[in-house]
């Protein structure tokens, strides 16, 4: 009797356990789809993913490996093995673009790379001096090659060029647009290099004429600043910004938008809902469309306000029209008329302030007589 009461108890048991596994695993595949845990749907915050997606493809598909040009401020090391005179040389590139070099004499090198000049001084060389020179030419310090990418994207900052970069390697390195981001956003480029090449220029013909023998001076020569046309000096001031859409870059519709970036260039992203202010003001920047109005005599404010060089009453408003064209609105912002001319801006107008003629030639010539009295020595 006793066996068989255990035996019954256990056959109970079983059916117990067996009663509570299908219980639960009846609530289990009874669950609604809204008890079962889904992929959150794509926000607002989402909206530049694919964008950075897409940035960070074509960025690594895109960099150009070729050398980058040498430049003013950069640091070299040349050596000629079995030429005292050319032995383990330190010098810097000049604001003109040149170095100077026993035996060479002053030679033009910037928009070369360090390869093609290591060729033109072998080829120099060896015309006069030794029948197979042996020449190194090394990048100690690169002071040109800097470019900032600012406003909003994940890592702002100033980033080293050490190869060729377009606008997406550019944002590729800033981490991308943050999700507040604008994808309307502006190249600006100094002035000074608004003429610069694809492809540097033939190593062949940079040394100057006739200096083949001098020996450099200890010091430049100091005298009255070279006459410098009005004109050539207003080219030379004024930088210039460019407006690019990377919708449309990206999907191919305006490819030449992506630029092959040049030192010095700054890549601006601004906030959505923002304008951009440039030209002739202190900071340069996207500026958010607070409470939704902003006037354009603000946003300059809030861009720094107007430098030195500025002319208030040359301000342009750049408005793109639904039709995907461009409306210029000419405003005079100067001091007796900015009350009744001011102008309400929209989102992603661009504003730009004008330069004052007389007094960017000033500067100019100031910073001109500047650059003559400090030229960098070589070492």
């Amino acid at each position: 009797m006793t066996g068989l009461y255990r035996r019954g108890l256990k056959k109970k048991g079983i059916l117990l356990l067996s009663s509570f596994f299908l219980f639960f695993l009846g609530m289990s595949f009874g669950k609604s789809s809204k008890d079962i845990p889904q992929a959150l749907p794509a926000t607002a915050e989402d909206a530049n993913s694919k964008i950075n997606e897409i940035i960070l493809m074509q960025a690594s598909q895109t960099a150009d490996k070729e050398g980058v040009p040498l430049g003013d401020g950069d640091l070299l090391e040349i050596h000629v093995a079995d030429l005292p005179e050319l032995s383990n040389i330190k010098t810097r590139i000049t604001p003109a673009g040149t170095i100077l070099l026993p035996l060479l004499g002053q030679i033009q090198v910037e928009g070369l790379t360090a390869e093609e000049l290591h060729a033109f001084l072998k080829t120099k060389l060896g015309e006069k001096y030794l029948r197979d020179p042996q020449v190194s030419v090394s990048v100690v310090e690169m002071k040109s090659h800097r470019i900032s990418v600012m406003g909003a994207v994940y890592k702002p900052g100033v980033y080293e060029m050490t190869n060729q970069l377009r606008v997406v390697d550019a944002l590729g390195m800033a981490g991308g647009l943050r999700e507040d981001a604008s994808t309307t956003i502006y190249l600006i480029r100094s002035p000074k290099k608004r003429k610069a090449e694809n492809s540097p220029p033939k190593a062949g013909n940079e040394m100057n004429a006739g200096e083949e023998k001098k020996e450099p001076k200890a010091e430049a020569p100091v005298g009255p600043p070279p006459k410098v046309k009005k004109e050539e000096l207003l080219s030379q001031i004024k930088p210039f910004i460019v407006e690019i859409d990377l919708k449309e870059m990206i999907d191919g519709k305006s490819e030449r938008s992506n630029f092959l970036l040049m030192p010095g260039d700054v890549i601006q992203v601004p906030p959505a809902g923002s304008v951009y202010v440039g030209g002739e003001v202190k900071n340069p920047k996207g500026v958010p469309l607070r409470g939704g109005v902003i006037t354009a005599y603000q946003a300059i404010i809030e861009a720094g306000g107007p430098n030195d060089k500025a002319d208030m009453s040359k301000v342009k408003i750049y408005r793109k029209l639904p039709n995907g064209q461009k409306k210029v609105i000419l405003l005079d912002l100067s001091r007796k008329k900015r009350d009744y001319n001011d102008y309400t801006l929209q989102k992603e107008d661009v504003v730009v302030v004008g330069t004052n003629g007389p007094m960017a030639v000033l500067v100019g010539i100031r910073d001109t007589i500047f650059s003559r009295l400090f030229l960098p020595m070589p070492y």
